[in-house]
């Protein structure tokens, strides 16, 4: 049970820091990772409060994942994750204004279905 606990946390904290970073994104504009422009590249990153945060929770994450894969088998942990591409779409949609379609609607209840199956193996 403890394993579960830990993956969880993991989810909720990877899906903090993938919005962490979306957010600070949206004030650096676009990036580009052409070569000519890394030094603007990382520049732009690391002058955004929010995508460090991003990089910060990352890391916290994966003290957690490790955590995790102490306590449960990795063929059940990490399809675990996939629980968070549900919070993203949620969250995108909720927060940063994006268009949810029927597509991205069906996937995210075939991945629901996958974790149902996922939780019937312990």
């Amino acid at each position: 049970m403890k394993g579960i606990i830990y993956i969880i946390v993991c989810i909720v904290i990877n899906v903090a820091g993938q919005s962490s970073i979306k957010y600070g994104t949206r004030a650096a504009g676009e990036l580009s990772l052409d070569f000519n422009q890394l030094g603007t590249f990382f520049a732009a990153v690391f002058k955004q409060p929010f995508i460090l945060l991003g990089f910060v929770l990352y890391g916290i994450g994966a003290f957690f994942w490790i955590g995790a894969l102490s306590r449960t088998e990795l063929s059940f942990a990490y399809p675990m994750l996939s629980i968070g591409y549900v919070f993203i779409l949620l969250i995108s949609w909720k927060f940063f204004g994006e268009t949810i379609n029927i597509y991205r609607i069906l996937g995210v209840i075939l991945i629901t279905a996958g974790m149902v199956f996922l939780t019937k193996s312990l």
